[in-house]
């Protein structure tokens, strides 16, 4: 009992028994070839992330302590800073970051 291809081994058998096939797989690789040689690019691209880590520490309390007394306060200050967007921050037993 021999099964018929479904769709896919038709679309498979197609393309092995094409003569265009071989074209297709010519012109993909000039297209891909074209698009590397006009995409523009730099050996040193400069990228501005502004950025600002702050660490502290504080041995001995716990990540509430921590948050309350050192994380809350610091980041009301960085708010502060014209251009501050975003702050994020992080409490752990004896620091903060």
């Amino acid at each position: 009992m021999k099964q018929e291809p479904g769709i896919a081994g038709k679309l498979a058998h197609t393309f092995i028994n094409s003569k265009l096939t071989p074209l297709f797989i010519a012109a993909s690789l000039a297209i891909g070839i074209f698009a590397v040689a006009i995409i523009p690019r730099e050996e040193e691209p400069q990228i501005l992330v502004p950025m600002l880590d702050i660490t502290t520490a504080m041995p001995g309390a716990s990540p509430a302590e921590v948050e309350e007394r050192v994380t809350l306060p610091i980041e009301t200050l960085v708010h502060q800073i014209s251009g501050v967007e975003y702050v994020y921050s992080t409490s752990a037993p004896d620091k903060a970051w």
